[in-house]
């Protein structure tokens, strides 16, 4: 008797943990569907969609080129020899290479400060309270910012067109399909953004806070 009934729990179990695996799938890969779900919590036993605390922002597009080329300036000093194979390159240009990206990165600053300041001033003027003053803050933070990530997106299309100038047909060809391949691994690799969490008033509250208020 108590075998059965040990029998019968451990099939109600099974058969619970499976309709849960079931209900979990989505897509034939076996992946979450991230967004879909991402809705599910935010509208989660609320009436209104609940604002997320957004820890890290991933990078924005306009970082991109200049990361795949930073990393690629890395490669060139810790792996040199595989590096030189893979963009079929000689040791000439890939000096010229290296120099280029290391000019580029101690050229190019993240303008943080400044992006604090107009976040700042635009608390300071303003005669909004609560929530809408944090939020024209926060706002007055992502335009310096988008400012300037647009002059860093910039930029690095002429960096690139200095390193594509030293290269061959070869060698221009592999780079171009080093460029794109890590494109679209820095896109989906998690990496971070730079600069204050300024998201959205739940995220950005605490940096607006702890910038700008005085008192």
């Amino acid at each position: 008797m108590r075998k059965t009934v040990i029998q019968s729990v451990l099939l109600l179990c099974i058969s619970t943990l499976a309709f849960a695996q079931d209900e979990l799938q989505a897509g034939v890969d076996g992946s979450l569907d991230a967004r879909s779900r991402l809705e599910e919590i935010r509208y989660l036993d609320n009436e209104q969609p609940r604002e997320l605390n957004v820890l890290v922002p991933t990078i924005a597009p306009e970082e991109i080129d200049r990361a795949v080329l930073n990393r690629l300036m890395q490669d060139i000093a810790n792996r040199p020899e595989e590096t030189k194979m893979e963009l079929a390159i000689n040791n000439n240009q890939m000096q010229d290479i290296f120099i280029t990206i290391s000019n580029a990165r101690s050229f190019i600053n993240n303008s943080e400060m400044a992006n604090v300041r107009a976040m700042c001033n635009a608390w300071n003027n303003s005669e909004l309270d609560g929530d809408p003053r944090y939020q024209a803050a926060l706002d007055a933070y992502n335009r310096r910012a988008q400012f300037t990530r647009d002059f860093i997106a910039r930029y690095y299309r002429i960096v690139l067109m200095d390193v594509e100038a030293v290269l061959n047909g070869p060698s221009l060809v592999r780079f171009t399909s080093y460029m794109e391949d890590r494109r679209r691994r820095m896109a989906t690799s998690g990496a971070t953004s730079w600069g204050t969490v300024a998201e959205n008033v739940t995220s950005g509250r605490e940096a607006v806070d702890f910038h700008c208020r005085r008192n």
